[in-house]
């Protein structure tokens, strides 16, 4: 990266020549892009964008109109690629996440964009460049990573599928909350290419290369875990967990798969209303069982390849790979049952599988109630309307590695004899933030978490200090909106409580 920077500084010291008026320094900044061609990164708490401010310069260095405009001897500039990022160099008065007993970290965050419409990009990834550290952003593209001393000089690649990546030193986006955007990329492809490529010899070839690129050797991953059920539009219950997770070899083992809580809280908000429950095929299970390259996903399986019909239909670029778009759904003579479709993304090299994303064939997916449903609520009529899934994995160092799982489901529930139910809402999430190869160890009998846990720690109020130093996904809005409504219910409880007494 530094070599990139290096060659590109020099736009910084290029004449240019900018008149304004009590504009807007984000206009202003718009104008000088459309001069450059070079886009800015900056935290908008750092530049205030809306701030007016006047500047008349003929045939100046861009780097003091920058000046000019920000009047601040603590910024600095730096150029990747056609971005310009706008940063506050580290000092002794940057901010550091500290927790007892723990070294203390330093917090990047931000929120990844598409470029041209400022839509979010959900679920992009956020990671070290040849590392096992990272994270993922949630749905509305929101992110932040917790990183030690050891990362500022390394590099954070932030990548999409069918984008080009971005890269940003880590000491220049600490302690910033940046809008990393990201440019789509097209790969013209000749029709012919894609009709000559059979999709069914392409998972094979997965398949085939799974020594190859996934691990052979067990390795220890730190992840955070979440999962929440909600009727109609309230939330009933949120959890979530850091885990360390004992992921077993990919080749043949002996061995399977363990996961360790290491701190957890879940928050309830049931009345007598909500009395209904019923065990679901979800959870930590269900973030286990969504590694399809290890627990063989059925449209994978060669002996079912006569019930799906298969298309390979594009090829987009993952980061510095590409990958086929092979997309995938049963046939329509077969209707026995309810089997998944979707699409899944296989490198163009090296045939790794990069992610899948499906769901159930809706037309059918009552025949699959009892692989969901473990236990029906006693007095209620139960059923499942939808369940799609997503699972991504990291090219790391010629490895993949688990990245990301999520489930949603939707069931309804009817209580025997009434006339109109409920829609129940569900979903689980498991977003791998540390990747250990070297410390592994498998975890003994009472450190287990069972796969259907219940997680022990109950709280009232949902605190956002409570990770400490710990990565995690940060909840969407409407979570935190609910959960706000939750803790103002609880205070007011508490509140009268108090008065009663």
């Amino acid at each position: 990266v530094s070599s990139i920077a290096h060659a590109q500084e020099n736009v910084l010291e290029s004449p240019i020549s900018v008149r304004f008026n009590e504009t807007s320094i984000s206009s202003v900044l718009k104008s000088i892009s459309r001069k450059t061609g070079y886009y800015f990164t900056y935290d908008t708490d750092l530049v205030e964008p809306d701030k007016p401010t006047s500047l008349r310069a003929n045939n100046k260095p861009l780097r003091s109109i920058l000046d000019s405009i920000f009047n601040d001897k603590l910024l600095n500039y730096s150029v990747i690629d056609n971005h310009i990022i706008i940063y506050r160099s580290l000092n002794n008065e940057t901010s550091l996440l500290r927790e007892e007993g723990r070294e203390p970290v330093y917090l990047l965050a931000g929120r990844v964009t598409d470029a041209a419409n400022g839509e979010p990009l959900p679920y992009a990834t956020i990671g070290i460049v040849s590392k096992g550290k990272g994270t993922v952003a949630n749905y509305e593209g929101e992110y932040t990573l917790k990183l030690g001393k050891e990362f500022l000089d390394d590099t954070l690649v932030v990548s999409y599928l069918g984008f080009f990546s971005r890269k940003i030193p880590v000491n220049q986006a600490v302690d910033s909350h940046f809008n990393i955007s990201l440019t789509r990329f097209y790969v013209p492809i000749p029709e012919v290419l894609i009709r000559n490529r059979e999709p069914q010899e392409l998972i094979r070839n997965a398949k085939r290369k799974i020594p190859e690129n996934y691990s052979n050797n067990p390795v220890q991953m730190t992840a955070f875990y979440r999962e929440a059920v909600s009727k109609r539009n309230k939330l009933l219950t949120y959890s979530e967990a850091v885990l360390q997770m004992y992921k077993s070899s990919y080749t043949a083992t002996l061995f399977s798969d363990q996961m360790k809580i290491y701190k957890s809280r879940k928050i309830n908000n049931l009345e007598r209303s909500d009395t209904l429950t019923f065990k679901l095929r979800s959870g930590l299970d269900g973030s286990l069982q969504l590694d399809g390259v290890k627990n063989t996903f059925d449209f994978l399986s060669t002996e079912n390849f006569p019930y799906y019909d298969y298309r390979m239909t594009d090829i987009i670029n993952i980061g510095d790979e590409a990958a086929f778009v092979i997309e995938f759904e049963q046939k329509e003579h077969f209707t026995d049952m309810a089997l998944p479709k979707g699409v899944m993304y296989i490198n163009t090299v090296n045939y790794g599988i990069h992610g899948v994303d499906f769901e159930i064939n809706e037309d059918y997916i009552d025949k699959l109630e009892r692989s969901y449903i473990q236990q029906a609520a006693r007095g209620f009529n139960v059923r499942i309307r939808s369940a799609k899934y997503r699972v991504n994995y990291r090219y790391i160092n010629e490895r993949f590695y688990l990245n990301h799982v999520r489930g949603d489901l939707e069931f309804y529930a009817r209580k025997k004899n009434r006339l109109f139910g409920n829609t129940y809402t569900i979903f689980f999430e498991m977003a791998v933030t540390d990747i250990d190869t070297l410390n592994v160890r498998r975890f003994e009998r009472e450190e287990r978490a069972p796969l259907h846990s219940i997680f022990s720690e109950t709280i009232n109020t949902y605190d956002r200090q409570f990770w400490g130093t710990d990565n995690y996904l940060g909840p969407e809005e409407s979570i935190k909106e609910a959960l706000s409504r939750i803790n103002a219910m609880m205070s007011e409880y508490k509140s009268n409580i108090n008065n009663f007494q």
